[in-house]
């Protein structure tokens, strides 16, 4: 995401009774891009986020009228997706931390330096959209009935992007969807997901896996079969095309279908109707959405003649290609809490992972993409010796050398992980002479973040 993105759109409301602050720090915002309106006292400002004005606030502690505190939570009441970052003097690093613990974003000692405060309003802006992202998502899995939420997130760029291609092919109800994705990325949650956010959601999803299916036994699981149309065809049965009608029908692994099934199955595309294995009734199933799942390259299988071309082109109108886990990295912490949450709920524990088991999981391949995350972490919950799970709980190789260790910091003997981190945090603080929105931007976390952390390992 461009950083000139970031400001675009974006209000920004300067609150401090100094003229000198509003003047300068105004002036650089305005010429770096960013849309300001700055007023001296906290009332006003009130009144302005009352009317809806304001995406991120940035505001003095100590204010004559108001202070800080009092305005954080004022402004909060009115609008909870509101961010505040404060400034604050040397002499209230105390106020700006109890800021924190209220909700602030983020926090700046005086004598300000304008860079760092630009740097933290595209921290901001990034964590605003993340959880406008979130939102939308949190809409698509209040769509659906059943225990087992899809388990898709798009907070990486390939991630967001994937999930507004699920949107649009969701909007087109008659068009036949084809998915594209390595094992495991997890096309059957995106079908779900595409069927949830159309018109039929309430109407039946089916799924069937094409590979391994002998041709009469996959022909009889499509289209159904009449009593007595093959030895054991003791009763009329329904396939999953005639179960699915008005809803979505899901084939998985279409490349494993033999040609006289894509022959078939081509006739019933275009067709919209089928006959039962054995039965001379055309049934229609107009208004069932088709989608179509493979792990082949489709048009590699056309060139060598093992799959129809015309089959291929009549499935390849809304075409999703699914990235590998490995792209989205970005995804996969998201993921980890989702699965960790469900495991924790069925389990009765309370699991995390600590940050060095984070990172290895992000720099590891993932072949077998979402699926194996999930079973890396089912099995981490069986065999970790404490409810912080490690790198090493994963079958991974945790890299102690990832973080910046300030000097005259040695590292003890038998050092753990949750050491490694007190350590770390130590180490910031020294480097950063005790400022702590300085130690953690040097630690890539949030103030708020820190702050838990301190609270936690009680660093003062």
């Amino acid at each position: 995401m461009e950083e000139t993105d970031l400001s675009k759109n974006v209000d920004i409301l300067l609150v401090d009774d100094d003229e000198a602050i509003r003047d300068s720090l105004g002036f650089y915002l305005e010429n770096s891009g960013w849309k300001i309106k700055a007023v001296e006292s906290p009332i006003v400002a009130l009144d302005l986020i009352k009317e809806g004005f304001g995406d991120i606030v940035i505001s003095d502690i100590k204010m004559p009228q108001m202070d800080g505190l009092t305005f954080l939570g004022k402004a909060k009441e009115v609008n909870p997706d509101l961010e505040v970052l404060m400034i604050t003097g040397h002499s209230n690093e105390a106020l700006a931390i109890e800021a924190l613990k209220n909700g602030a974003f983020d926090y700046f000692r005086k004598p300000l330096n304008a860079e760092e405060i630009i740097t933290s309003l595209h921290r901001t802006r990034k964590y605003q959209r993340l959880k406008e992202e979130n939102k939308k998502l949190q809409t698509i899995l209040e769509g659906y009935n059943s225990e087992e939420l899809p388990t898709f997130f798009g907070e990486s760029p390939k991630g967001q992007d994937l999930l507004k291609q699920i949107q649009r092919a969701a909007s087109v109800d008659d068009a036949t969807v084809l998915l594209n994705g390595e094992s495991g990325v997890g096309k059957e949650v995106i079908s779900k997901m595409i069927h949830n956010l159309s018109r039929s959601k309430n109407k039946p999803f089916m799924a069937l896996n094409c590979g391994g299916l002998a041709e009469n036994i996959l022909e009889s699981e499509l289209f159904g079969h009449e009593r007595g149309s093959f030895t054991g065809a003791d009763k009329q049965k329904a396939g999953i095309f005639e179960l699915g009608m008005g809803g979505t029908v899901l084939l998985d692994e279409i490349s494993e279908m033999s040609m006289h099934a894509q022959s078939r199955f081509l006739r019933v595309l275009e067709e919209r109707t089928f006959r039962r294995v054995g039965g001379a009734k055309e049934i229609s199933f107009a208004g069932t959405r088709i989608i179509a799942a493979t792990n082949k390259d489709l048009e590699k299988q056309v060139s060598e003649e093992k799959f129809r071309h015309d089959l291929y082109h009549r499935i390849n109108i809304v075409t999703i290609n699914i990235p590998p886990l490995r792209e989205r990295v970005g995804d996969i912490v998201p993921l980890c809490r989702y699965f960790l949450a469900d495991l924790n709920k069925k389990r009765g524990k309370d699991f995390s992972l600590v940050k060095s088991a984070e990172n290895a999981l992000m720099k590891y391949d993932f072949p077998g993409n979402i699926r194996e995350l999930r079973n890396m972490l089912d099995r981490a919950t069986i065999f970790a010796q404490t409810d912080k799970i490690t790198a090493q709980d994963l079958g991974l190789v945790a890299d102690l050398e990832e973080a910046e260790i300030g000097e005259g910091v040695a590292l003890p003997d038998n050092l753990n992980l949750q050491d490694h981190e007190m350590m770390l945090i130590r180490a910031a603080m020294q480097k950063n002479t005790g400022n702590h929105s300085a130690t953690a931007r040097s630690l890539g976390i949030t103030p708020q973040a820190l702050y838990r952390k301190m609270e936690k390992y009680g660093i003062n």
